[in-house]
């Protein structure tokens, strides 16, 4: 009788401990609240990744990114002033990207009648491309249905480390500074809880612009600063008073060409070079291709 006493309280210990780590749900904000940095990184504290969080990444900077030539070609092309014409300003953040640009994440689950998880709700990336991941086991729909900011995902629990699918994105970006991601592109995602940490890891396919899969990963930690609350009759996401979701959709600069797209020709690019300059590398390892990626690339430099 001691010894079944004694084996519950192990296996109760041990379901508690799996429990604890495969729990996503909850409140999530970013690493290190508080710490001191300039630009845009100084009014929220982030520190890890806090250019990627905040300001933005440096234009023509590619490098470990699997990019084919059409891929960079689109990116030198790219000039940010395209985030401030009407078609353009209420963009959401991609499920290529969202994790690694400004998030306080608010995960959920939707149970049915036995507690069992049909569904999580994440939101809370920037512009609120809420991202639903089905748990029940159903299939992706047609390759023609519509595709959105958010895609498609189902997900499945695998030794305490969600692994989720995402397809029918529209196409986007996979770093703030023009790399784009088409609307065939995958997103394989992992959500790991350890303590008060959730890591989360994905990796980007995508036929048109890569050769190869693109990882990125980012931390949260759970609700250092507590929850927000509110009451009924919130207003819509996309006007609430919320500096990741408040739009306007309206040109942000005055320009005399009434339909002006803003781009640079092939060639023409005033950034080439500046970022290369500034961490000391050639001018092509900033291109960035597959090769760029890996530590054999140094001994080509």
């Amino acid at each position: 009788m001691f010894k079944k006493v004694i084996f519950l309280a192990l296996l109760c210990q041990t379901v508690s401990l799996n429990a604890q780590e495969s729990d996503i749900v909850g409140f999530w904000n970013q690493p290190a609240p508080g710490v001191s940095l300039g630009g845009v990184a100084a009014l929220f504290g982030f520190i890890e990744d806090a250019i990627e969080r905040a300001d933005g990444p440096p234009v023509v900077d590619f490098l470990g990114i699997p990019l084919n030539e059409e891929a960079l070609s689109r990116a030198l092309a790219y000039d940010s002033a395209l985030l401030g014409v009407p078609e353009h300003v209420c963009m959401r953040h991609p499920s290529t990207y969202s994790y690694w640009g400004p998030a306080n994440l608010r995960i959920a689950a939707q149970l049915d009648y036995n507690l069992d998880v049909i569904s999580y709700t994440v939101g809370g990336t920037f512009r609120r491309a809420d991202r639903t991941i089905w748990m029940d086991g159903r299939e992706h729909p047609s390759e023609y249905a519509p595709h959105t900011w958010a895609g498609f995902t189902t997900g499945h629990w695998e030794n305490g480390t969600l692994v989720t699918k995402t397809t029918h994105l529209k196409w986007g970006w996979i770093r703030r500074n023009g790399v784009p991601s088409s609307d065939q592109a995958t997103v394989y995602t992992y959500y790991q809880r350890n303590d008060d940490v959730l890591t989360i890891t994905w990796f980007v396919e995508d036929p048109h612009y890569l050769t190869d899969t693109y990882i990125k990963s980012a931390d949260f930690i759970i609700a250092p600063r507590g929850v927000s609350t509110t009451s009924f009759g919130v207003e819509a996401a996309d006007t609430a008073q919320d500096v990741f979701a408040e739009c306007l959709n309206r040109a942000e600069i005055a320009r005399p060409e009434k339909h002006y797209v803003p781009h640079y020709l092939p060639g023409e690019n005033p950034f080439i070079g500046e970022w290369a300059n500034q961490i000391g590398v050639p001018v092509e390892a900033t291109f960035g291709g597959e090769e760029t990626a890996y530590p054999e690339f140094r001994d080509q430099l």
